[in-house]
């Protein structure tokens, strides 16, 4: 399934990993650098999510396809699967260019698959629609909860090492020949992965 485009209209509330537990992991008292150390968090849990391809904090996502194909695959897992993060609105253009939102009757959703999949019904089959350029309209949330401690520890893990990193190094070449740590934020990273999912 190809989309036509996919964005990210809610933003997560908070980041996987506070500041005083950044500033613990890099040992730093004074709060000289909160505003730095904050950004460092940030960039640290959008490299992460970009590498996982997956959705950390619950966060919302719009998703435009042309046409309905056979089954919808939600990009940037995991689904939400508790409390108001769990709508799931489907929109489709008529052939006379007016919009209609599909009952969650006339459809299932398999938020266990990875990634989320929105499916027809058994025997049953998508609405007519008019095969355009953005005539379908998913949105959705994705993400593993609200607050941190529902974001694995490997992946909170790699996010400190990464946070450390950025910190450390704040240009963009060093004179020394830098590697990376054995069990370093990509081999914990990895550890998150399912199957060839990525």
């Amino acid at each position: 399934m190809q989309y036509r485009s996919l964005t990210r209209q809610t933003a997560p509330a908070v980041e996987p990993v506070t500041l005083s537990e950044a500033k613990a992991h890099l040992r730093i008292d004074s709060s000289d650098e909160d505003t730095l150390i904050s950004t460092l968090i940030t960039a640290a849990r959008e490299w992460c999510e970009e590498y996982l391809d997956r959705s950390l904090i619950h966060q919302q996502y719009v998703m435009r396809l042309d046409s309905f194909p056979y089954e919808i695959e939600l990009p940037r897992p995991p689904m939400a699967t508790s409390g108001t993060t769990t709508a799931l609105t489907l929109t489709y253009t008529l052939g006379d260019d007016s919009t209609a939102v599909l009952a969650a009757t006339e459809y299932r959703i398999d938020r266990n698959s990875t990634p989320g999949v929105v499916r027809q019904l058994r025997e049953g089959t998508w609405p007519a629609n008019l095969d355009d350029q953005n005539a379908i309209t998913v949105t959705w949330w994705a993400g593993y909860g609200s607050s941190g401690s529902s974001v694995p520890a490997a992946i909170r893990s790699a996010m400190l090492m990464l946070v450390a990193h950025l910190w450390r190094n704040r240009e963009m070449t060093t004179e020394a020949a830098l590697s990376e740590v054995p069990m370093g934020t990509k081999a914990l990273l990895d550890s998150a992965r399912w199957g060839s999912y990525r």
